[in-house]
């Protein structure tokens, strides 16, 4: 690993360069991006649709579909693009790893990544109550949709939106959740340190992600749309596929925004720890190393 020879330019960006430059990221790793972008998002995928995927096929409640579905992938986008962070991650240092390897990385991390993600950013609270509400009655269902979920949902963005790195110190950084003694970093400190300071800024950052989104994920289900009536693939269909669209065109826009938000955080560690400067005096060390070992 040559702490000097990065795939990315080590410096401060403002987040209209972060989305330039998450556009050649993906340009550059499109092939192995998009693979790990299919085996962490199609098991949420064939979840969400057991769910909820009958709903669109009610004359009544159809369009119900469409918020839901929404509801559930915004909880559910960090986790699905794991796989994504964890190889851009190795991809910062070693070029082009192995998909394989990045996959196995990730199996590796630790528990707490489940709790951090599927309890603290409310992914378990959002599905067990899609699920239960509509085993009862679409009353239920209708009311439960329209209050509770959402409430869960914007518990789990304005944590994610103040520490939203988390998934990057605990797949990258292997900090561990507890200290071994009180000079060691643990989680919850690392994260503090790196969140804190700038948390003004990071909710500003979530907001205008949140804001290009958005209008990014119907531009995207409109395009889906347009490209099906040039090609009459409703009507040689026996039922329609619009939901898959909805739900390609929200999983297309996490995908994006897990490289911003990665790209955020080297941009953090730039600006809070002289990141580059750690770089550099590591380059000069194994530069060194290699010298005295040589002679």
């Amino acid at each position: 690993m040559k702490f000097d020879q990065t795939f990315i330019a080590i410096r401060e960006r403002s987040i209209l360069e972060i989305f330039d430059l998450s556009l050649h990221v993906l340009v550059d790793h499109f092939k192995p991006l998009f693979w790990l972008f299919l085996i962490g998002v199609v098991p949420w995928v064939i979840l969400d649709f057991y769910l909820i995927g009958w709903i669109f096929y009610d004359s009544f409640y159809s369009s119900f579909f469409y918020w839901l579905m929404l509801l559930l992938i915004v909880s559910q986008a960090q986790v699905g693009t794991t796989f994504m962070t964890r190889y851009l991650g190795q991809a910062m240092f070693e070029g082009r790893p192995q998909i394989w390897a990045t996959i196995k990385d990730v199996f590796k991390t630790s528990p707490y990544f489940v709790w951090s993600h599927g309890v603290l950013r409310c992914i378990l609270p959002v599905v067990l109550l899609t699920l239960m509400s509509w085993l009862r009655d679409f009353e239920t269902g209708i009311w439960t949709g329209a209050i509770v979920i959402p409430g869960f949902v914007l518990i789990g963005l304005f944590v994610r939106g103040f520490r939203p790195f988390a998934s990057e110190i605990l797949l990258l950084e292997r900090t561990p959740i507890r200290a071994g003694d009180a000079t060691q970093i643990h989680f919850s400190k690392r994260s503090s340190s790196l969140h804190k300071s700038a948390s003004s800024d990071l909710f500003g950052r979530f907001i205008t992600v949140s804001f290009f989104a958005f209008p990014l994920a119907f531009s995207c289900y409109s395009f889906f749309l347009i490209v099906d009536s040039s090609l009459n693939l409703r009507g040689n269909l026996e039922s329609s596929i619009y939901p898959f669209y909805w739900m390609a065109a929200l999983w297309m826009v996490a995908g994006f925004a897990s490289i911003v938000r990665f790209l955020s955080y080297i941009d953090i560690r730039i600006r809070q720890e002289g990141w580059s400067v750690e770089l550099r005096m590591r380059a000069e060390g194994q530069r060194l190393a290699s010298v005295d070992g040589v002679v």
